[in-house]
């Protein structure tokens, strides 16, 4: 801002390096192509924007004035010319660390390489210039306009030719530079439109994108990504970009939608509403996710972490409340941090007097659903009176698409708000409401991506955004620019450090539609279905077990992936391992299902947990029902208290994604089952001697509910390990496959035994039952031989209809008894399954096939640390002993063992597994099924409550016949097989060892 009338020649530029300097110093983007020369105005020096809070008049770094004679000199500072006698003279190392916004190339700035048209054309040579940033706009006015040259046959797109300022100033000695490295937002604004016009810019490719940086945000093949580096790479979605829309659009308390009623329908106020409803709308789900992440406390928080988006809470005012005069958008302008899901427009909902449901918390937002509502009434009344109402397909579909996208963003936000507002009162009607808005969000997605519009869109081809955050060129100038404009990969790259970032995915419009949808339908069957469906503590560890395997893709590999627009990029996953989504469950289904698991002091806000535990203990383990209510001291219903935070602990931790579900049950559930076995078995004590009881005779049975549900923890936590492949070679799964043999081993005995005992509990209150009948009955025929028999009385109860009712009852088969009878019938296909591969190992081993390990892996440690140290977190387990390396040598050594009888039982154990299977596909029926099933004989198999589908005991059968035959070809021709793979493409868990 130089000030002719000044007579010092300074020139004072701290308005221009907040405003222009920096902005024009960053290039906005550094692939944004280069256009025509633009004039980029600077102010007066009188204006009093200029002036600073403290009364200088020029910038000071250290001290030191810049001094300015000329426009050159000012493009020098600009440009960071270190060859400048401005900068070579005055600013030095110390000077520049006060001034990194200067960009002097002696200081890491967080600077990103600068790539032209040039770059991109030669690949040979690497980009040598880096520049600092963009600054994040505040305004949609901030930054420089540049005149597109459009098309020759179209007109020119109508575009100020002088920036717009919130100041207002006036323009004076124009600044040239040499292309438009920050352009403004406000140009696209003004010339939004829904139609594909010469004269403007299309909407929808932009309402595209933004879905897709919504999905990079929460989608499944990322599993949670930096907000910075997806959802707010969109400028659109600033807080004062936001702001500043409302504002031009004046969106405020008394005016809503009665504007748009008293003028004609203007398609530039209809695209507006359109884009403004998009922006804010991802922008409130991104919030509401975040806010479930963070307060659920998993493990992706880092990546919404409140560093990255300020103190929100700082700022709390909403459309309702008082402005003092100002619009938000002066209001956020005060504000550094633009990535606080501009709390500016927000406002919370009132009670409704009509009901008791309390107020909801953070996502009680109102505000957004009259900009939805607006904005979509405004796109009906549009198609319906544009060209006189006729029907234009292309047009037609692109407002389809436009009105769609608004109705999904509204329905998946509101399900997530629903689940994220769950009382004791209204736990039931917001789930199932919250299923049925993920059921027509689903549905709209599905529409979404057979919509015509979406289909021809040019930004529907392939991915938008390159894997190094580059935009791909779309081969139009007006949608190049627009988009370019509107997406910044960098833009947030000072709010991450100096430190190299995780890259976020952005996939092409249909893979993005295909992971949202997969997102929002695992809110119904991983939270909805838990919560509604889950009423015993056994099936809801079921179903939680189900849905961490499915969430992964399942047991067993799948075919689908997507289709990669680059031949040189690796599909999804890894060999063998699930494509779909190698993390699990989405994070946000995840923290939805952790923070209802347990509120208002009730399991799944519906259930009293220590008494759910108690029904638990009877169908699991027999446990008598006088134990469960004894009063002495420490038993009865203090015992299942302090069983409620282990189990919790074991429930929560099935809402980790696999790899952490290791960690914390290393940490937190292990230690916890060791105390609780020693404190098991002085409850087993207690109860002998307040009963008079035999030890001997009598079963433990706290002692075996507590290790059945400590074998089952470590069983899992193996067969985790080798699904994420922490045993990659034949001697690492050799051990994996012995110990959960061993661990399954106990397991199956012990509740064999449990069952043995409830039999014959049974057998004895049966006997009992019918010596009270034989005494009753003999009692009746004495007394009726003394009195003589009465005419006209009714006859007793037959005594073999007594005993028939009885064994019946002995004999019923309850739901729930038919489910854990599978769960046992599925643990032995494990344990023979597991046990054949140890021996197949072991007839490897004896024939020579299987090379011995590296001598590098014993360089610094032994096999027999490995051992333990894979094991150790075992060790602090009172039961089961743990085992050592001396036990595996022994129990995996068959050298004494011939070959063909290895080789006998090894197919042996495939038999018997192959065997147990089928019996498993006879009472798992196909869902196609149209005949009534009985629940205690059979089950669907899409049944909640199972713990073994169709399809993974087809994989099973898979694992079994293919190493049952590859056995069978080594038993015939040894000498010809050179070759031994580990595959795991039948199944995650379970290897075939192919013979080549």
């Amino acid at each position: 801002m130089l000030d002719p009338d000044d007579g010092d020649g300074y020139i004072d530029i701290t308005h221009l390096i907040q405003r222009c300097a920096t902005e024009s110093l960053s290039f906005s983007h550094p692939f944004t192509p280069l256009v025509l020369p633009c004039s980029l105005p600077m102010s007066s020096g009188n204006d009093k924007s200029a002036n600073v809070e403290d009364g200088d008049t020029a910038l000071k770094i250290q001290g030191s004035s810049l001094h300015i004679t000329s426009n050159g000199d000012c493009q020098a500072v600009i440009e960071g010319d270190k060859n400048s006698p401005v900068l070579t003279q005055i600013i030095d190392m110390r000077e520049a660390m006060t001034a990194l916004e200067l960009g002097d190339e002696r200081m890491d700035c967080c600077e990103i390489p600068v790539i032209t048209s040039e770059d991109l054309s030669d690949s040979s040579s690497p980009p040598q210039r880096t520049i600092p940033p963009r600054i994040a706009p505040l305004h949609l006015s901030d930054g420089t306009t540049s005149a597109i040259k459009p098309p020759s046959s179209a007109t020119p797109i109508p575009i100020p030719t002088e920036p717009i300022s919130s100041d207002n100033t006036s323009p004076s000695a124009p600044l040239q530079l040499p292309s438009s490295p920050c352009p403004s937002l406000l140009p696209y604004w003004e010339t939004l439109s829904i139609s594909s016009s010469s004269s403007s810019h299309q909407l929808l490719p932009l309402i595209l994108l933004q879905l897709t940086a919504l999905e990079a945000y929460i989608g499944t093949n990322n599993g949670g990504s930096n907000a910075a580096e997806t959802l707010y790479c969109m400028l659109w979605c600033h807080d004062g970009v936001l702001a500043d829309m409302h504002d031009k659009l004046s969106m405020s308390k008394d005016t809503t939608t009665n504007t748009t009623q008293e003028s004609p329908i203007d398609e530039v106020t209809v695209a507006q509403w359109t884009l403004f409803a998009s922006s804010i709308g991802v922008v409130r789900i991104a919030e509401a996710v975040r806010w479930a992440v963070v307060n659920a406390d998993i493990y992706e928080e880092e990546d919404f972490s409140v560093a990255l988006h300020g103190g929100a809470d700082d700022y709390t005012s909403n459309v309702s409340s008082d402005y003092d005069g100002q619009s938000p958008s002066q209001l956020i302008s005060s504000y550094s941090s633009t990535m606080r899901f501009c709390p500016a427009l927000k406002q919370e909902r009132v009670q409704d007097s009509a009901t008791t449901l309390s107020i909801p918390t953070y996502q009680a937002d109102e505000y957004i659903d009259k900009v939805w509502d607006t904005a979509l009434k405004l796109l009906r009344e549009y198609s319906s009176s544009w060209r006189g109402g006729t029907d234009d397909g292309h047009e037609c579909d692109v407002i389809r698409a436009l009105e769609i996208i608004l109705r999904l963003q509204q329905s998946f936000y509101r399900s997530i708000c629903r689940l994220s507002e769950l009382s004791d009162e209204n736990v039931t009607d917001f789930t199932k409401e919250a299923r049925d808005r993920s059921r027509e969000t689903v549905a709209l997605l599905n529409e979404l991506s057979t919509c015509k519009a979406v289909a021809s869109s040019v930004v529907a081809s392939s991915r938008l955004v390159e894997t190094d955050g580059r935009l791909r060129s779309l081969r139009d100038k007006r949608l190049d620019s627009l988009l370019h404009a509107s997406f910044d990969p960098f833009v947030n790259r000072r709010l991450l450090g100096n430190a190299p970032v995780r890259k976020a995915r952005f996939c092409n419009i249909f893979q993005a539609i295909d992971s949202l949808s997969r997102v929002v339908s695992e809110l119904e069957w991983a939270v909805c279905d838990v919560i509604l469906k889950g009423n015993t503590l056994g099936r809801i560890l079921r179903m939680l077990e189900n849905n961490s395997s499915r969430g992964a893709g399942g047991t067993f590999p799948t075919a689908t992936k997507f289709d990669n627009d680059d031949d040189d990029e690796p599909p999804f996953g890894n060999k063998g391992l699930a494509i779909e989504n190698p993390v699990g469950i989405n994070i946000l289904s995840r923290s939805l299902m952790l923070l209802n698991l347990y509120f208002d002091d009730k399991l799944l806000g519906q259930y009293d947990f220590p008494d759910m535990i108690g029904q638990h203990m009877q169908q699991l383990c027999a446990v008598p029902e006088a134990l469960l209510q004894s009063a002495y001291p420490g038993c009865g219903h203090s015992w299942l208290v302090r069983l409620a935070k282990p189990m919790y602990d074991t429930l929560k931790a099935l809402c980790f994604d696999q790899h952490r579900e290791r960690t914390f049950t290393e940490t937190f559930i292990f230690p916890s089952f060791a105390s609780l076995q020693l404190a098991a078995a002085g409850i087993d004590e207690s109860f002998r001697l307040e009963h008079g009881l035999d030890s001997h005779t009598t079963a433990s049975y706290a002692s075996n509910y507590v290790i059945v549900q400590t074998l089952r923890v470590m069983e899992r936590h193996v067969g985790i390990g080798i699904r994420i492949g922490l045993y990659p070679k034949w001697y690492d799964l050799s051990t994996a496959y012995w110990y959960r043999d061993f661990l399954l081993s106990a397991l199956l005995n012990i509740r064999g035994s449990i069952e043995q005992e409830r039999l014959e509990r049974k057998a004895m209150e049966l006997r009992i039952k019918l010596e009270e009948d034989e005494e009753i009955k003999a009692n009746a025929v004495a007394k009726k031989q003394k009195k003589g028999k009465k005419k006209g009385k009714k006859k007793g109860p037959d005594l073999n209809t007594c005993r028939e009712t009885a064994i019946e009852e002995a004999a019923r088969v309850t739901a729930e008894d038919f489910e854990d009878r599978l769960d046992y019938t599925s643990l032995t296909v494990h344990r023979n399954l597991c046990r054949g591969i140890v021996r197949y190992i072991a007839v490897l081993r004896q024939a020579g096939l299987l090379p011995e390990p590296l001598p590098s892996i014993t360089m610094f440690t032994t096999h027999q640390t490995r051992f333990e140290k894979r094991f150790e977190s075992f060790t602090t387990l009172p039961q089961p002993l743990p085992l050592s390396y001396e036990d595996y040598v022994r129990g995996s050594d068959f050298s004494a063992v011939r070959r063909e009888d290895l080789v006998q039982s090894a197919g042996e154990c495939f038999r018997l597994c192959k065997i147990a299977i089928e019996r498993l596909l006879q009472v798992v029926v196909a869902e196609a099924c149209d005949d009534d099933i009985d629940v205690t004989k059979k089950r669907q198999n899409d049944d909640l409550y199972i713990s073994i589908r169709r399809e993974e005991a087809m994989a099973l059968t898979k694992v079994c016949v293919a190493n049952s035959l590859f056995l069978h070809k080594l038993s015939m021709t040894a000498a010809k097989v050179c070759e031994v793979s580990i595959e795991f493409t039948a199944h995650k868990e379970y290897c075939i060892l192919n013979l080549k």
